[in-house]
């Protein structure tokens, strides 16, 4: 990806964000609150790769609106881009090879770029969607996608039912 010039007045905006260890981003709010596990996403339209992007909280809650991406401050912009660059990448689930009981669970699939193994904290991370398809999101918040769960084999099928 072709990073755009700096803006000649970057920003700093009166917040920050921080990175967890476990991976996920924390942000910290003017008034010095911590939201923990924030989510970045893309805005309308999302082929924008730039901007505009927002930061979501706990139930969705917009904790910040960034119009450019350019417009901020070189170290804050590339921790961004990193977070939606991870959010993005969305290996396609072939075979669902096993899944341990219980919560969190344990998965082994095959996906389009190979094996892996990935953990899923709650059922609630296992979205269909109504098209047929679904979206499983370990806990480091990479998403897998299942273009259709009817054409996964029976065996895969039979995890994917009894994990969700």
């Amino acid at each position: 990806m072709s990073h755009p010039a700096p803006h000649p007045d970057s920003i700093s905006p009166p917040w920050r964000l921080e990175r967890r260890p476990h991976g996920r981003l924390d942000f910290l709010d003017a008034e010095g609150r911590r939201h923990a596990d924030v989510d970045v996403l893309r805005a309308f339209p999302v082929s924008a790769a730039f901007g505009p992007v927002a930061i979501v909280g706990d139930n969705d809650a917009e904790l910040a609106w960034i119009e450019s991406l350019a417009a901020l401050e070189p170290g804050l912009r590339r921790m961004l881009e990193e977070e939606l660059a991870k959010r993005e990448f969305l290996p396609t689930i072939e075979r669902i090879v096993s899944v341990s009981d219980g919560e969190p669970a344990e998965w082994s699939v095959d996906t389009d770029r190979g094996p892996h193994r990935f953990t899923v904290g709650h059922a609630d991370d296992i979205l269909r969607l109504p098209d047929g398809g679904a979206v499983v999101i370990d806990t480091f918040g990479l998403r897998y996608s299942i273009p259709s769960i009817a054409r996964l084999d029976a065996r895969s099928r039979r995890f994917f039912e009894r994990a969700e």
